[in-house]
């Protein structure tokens, strides 16, 4: 097969977004679709090669899959035992099991099914799962177990329906792609649709429809149209990397920009072309060539380094640690995988055996991981007592569960008369719920708060796998104009609740619930502080135990937090209603960035069990200095 210098180009402009994303640089929001890039390359080179083999009667799936194992295997193997030796050192247990879990996971390429039905692929903390990228490979290596068989059979039927089965399946991928990312399903739905193979299988047949159309020489081009699509290509991927983001519907419709980009340069991008020129640069040939390695590096030194430093990396450490990604990259694609693809330094039987091998250690390693709860022995017996608090056995008592804080399987009417005899409403989800234990524990309060219900009213609004949230706050909102409480205090998570429609919702629910009870005083709440992954995680690696003293701990989701507190203080502000009130917890519990970590009073605790969930000294804690603060201002007690 001649060699494409340019494709080598095409991987680095796939590879870098990636990088830069998982690097959270602001710029590269959209850079997750570098992904979708290498589908295509990849798409259009093994078909190139099935297809040339498959009409030339030399193909052989033997061979086939010991050209998979080659180039995909060595680094992954390797890669991945270096990753679980510093995983040891610096992951606590629990994130440790899930490691030994995806570790299994990667073992037998399926990674996505595990990332789906954990936290998806923008969910919190997944900047601190180092194997979150192979995800891509398992929908990769998913569709070479078909592709080759499809194609032999085809063949063996009748080549000439190869083009119109190719384009059936790319058409029906493409449409199940787009209906199941839309808003309008479940949020289950849309990470299905985003990690899958039968809604990621179009990219790839995209890459095979490029090679049918060269080979049936369907394209016609001369310099002119070559220069124009070839950078109407670039065009289309750097539109994407720069303005796609988390909120783009993905894969979908707009997955055409980045993946028909990469077609055009696959196509166009010819000598004498700018884009071509550009490709062909020796830096990013360079990084093309080792673009897999690269790959596979950089999140594991990413994530392991959020762990080690604890704080947000800063711009400069980010870079070196890119730096540091690109030179292992070179070192792996040198020293592993030129030799491995080199079949006079390993011959066929050699692959084949080690990937069983390598395939099976992996494996063992992490369930034995996974068996062991993380390996809870590597700490001693203070850093042990914090960990315990991952398992807040209290939680269900203190917040009232299943009486004031109603599941998903819970509608209104569940709520006990004890969840409405106090003069104070606490409103919300569960950060609601977290913060009722303290309000109780200092005054009489009434408590109706639903998991994963923010406090907002509007059918169009659909809050995924909660089947009761319109109907629970409707009820709320009748409660507080039949009882007049003397105050009702707003909480939620609401850096969860991310789309212009829940803000706008918020801001037309407090207006008109403000002006509909004007001798009631509402509070809305800003943010409780956020950890990733936990905060017992991170007074753990800044080395904090429980030793009762009040410290600050650097937070590192502080900003995103504060960012989201400025879009809801805005939104009371612009209600003009005198019976409603922003607060900020988080001027209450944080300087500079830096948050408060435990309480002594009643009992020494983390604030938090969790990512932010408050224990029930945290509760009080923070209840205290929300009373204290209002009771000076408004007297809410009398």
């Amino acid at each position: 097969m001649k060699y494409r210098p340019e494709i080598d180009g095409l991987r680095a402009l796939a590879v870098l977004p990636v990088i830069f994303f998982h690097a959270n640089f602001n710029l590269f929001q959209g850079g997750f679709v570098g992904v979708d890039i290498f589908f295509v390359i990849s798409g259009y080179l093994i078909t190139r090669v099935i297809f040339s083999e498959i009409l030339q009667s030399s193909f052989s799936i033997t061979s086939f899959y010991e050209r998979r194992a080659r180039r995909i295997l060595p680094a992954l193997f390797t890669i991945s035992i270096f990753t679980t030796f510093f995983s040891w050192h610096l992951l606590p247990p629990i994130e440790f099991k899930d490691y030994g879990q995806s570790l299994v996971s990667v073992s037998v390429f399926t990674s996505n099914f595990l990332f789906w039905l954990e936290s998806g692929y923008f969910g919190a903390g997944t900047d601190l799962k180092p194997l979150i990228h192979t995800w891509s490979l398992g929908v990769e290596e998913q569709f070479y177990i078909f592709f080759p068989l499809l194609a032999v059979l085809i063949f063996a039927i009748n080549k000439k329906f190869i083009f119109p089965v190719i384009f059936l399946l790319f058409f029906i991928s493409l449409y199940l792609s787009h209906i199941y990312s839309s808003a309008a399903n479940e949020i289950f739905i849309r990470e299905a649709a985003f990690f899958l193979l039968p809604t990621r299988a179009w990219e790839l047949l995209l890459g095979s429809i490029l090679f049918l159309t060269y080979h049936n020489n369907l394209i016609v081009s001369n310099k002119r149209l070559n220069n124009f699509f070839s950078l109407l290509g670039l065009a289309l991927i750097s539109y994407s990397i720069l303005f796609f983001s988390e909120h783009t519907p993905f894969p979908s419709l707009f997955s055409l920009v980045p993946t028909v980009g990469a077609a055009l340069l696959i196509v166009f991008a010819v000598k004498g072309t700018f884009a071509y020129n550009f490709l062909i640069l020796r830096p990013m040939i360079i990084v093309g060539l080792i673009s897999y390695s690269a790959y596979l590096w950089h999140q594991p030194i990413l994530a392991l380094s959020r762990y080690y430093f604890v704080g947000e990396l800063s711009p400069i450490k980010l870079l070196l640690l890119i730096s540091l990604t690109l030179f292992l990259a070179y070192i792996s694609w040198h020293f592993i995988e030129k030799p491995f693809r080199d079949k006079k330094i390993v011959s066929r039987k050699g692959v084949f055996i080690f990937s069983v091998i390598g395939s099976l250690l992996l494996g063992a390693i992490g369930l034995t991981i996974h068996l062991n709860n993380g390996f809870m022995e590597r700490f001693n017996t203070d850093q042990i007592k914090l960990l315990n608090f991952h398992k807040y056995d209290q939680r269900e008592e203190l917040y009232r569960n299943r009486v004031c804080f109603l599941r998903n399987d819970q509608n209104e009417d569940e709520f006990k008369d004890i969840c409405k005899s106090g003069p104070i409403l606490i409103w919300g989800d569960s950060h609601a719920a977290s913060l009722s234990y303290g309000m109780g524990e200092l005054t009489n309060i009434s408590q109706l708060t639903a998991t994963g219900c923010p406090p907002v009213i509007n059918h169009a609004l659909e809050i995924s796998g909660k089947n009761y949230c319109h109907s629970i706050n409707q009820h709320i909102t009748k409660f507080i104009a039949d009882s007049q409480p003397r105050a009702v205090f707003i909480s939620a998570n609401w850096i969860m609740y991310k789309n212009n429609l829940f803000d706008t919702s918020l801001a037309h629910m407090l207006e008109s619930i403000s002006k509909n009870n004007p001798t009631i005083k509402f509070f809305v709440l800003g943010g409780l502080p956020q950890w990733q992954p936990s905060l017992p995680s991170n007074m753990l690696r800044a080395n904090i135990l429980l030793d009762g003293r009040e410290t600050y701990l650097e937070n590192q989701l502080h900003e995103k937090v504060r960012s989201k507190d400025k879009t809801i203080e805005e939104i009371v502000s612009q209600a003009q209603k005198e019976n409603l009130k922003f607060i900020s917890l988080l001027e209450m519990l944080c300087e500079s960035g830096k948050c408060l970590s435990q309480t002594n009073y009643p009992q020494i605790e983390p604030i938090a069990f969790d990512y932010g969930h408050l224990t029930g000294s945290g509760s009080i804690k923070v209840s205290s200095l929300l009373f204290h603060s209002l009771n000076l201002e408004h007297n809410i007690f009398e």
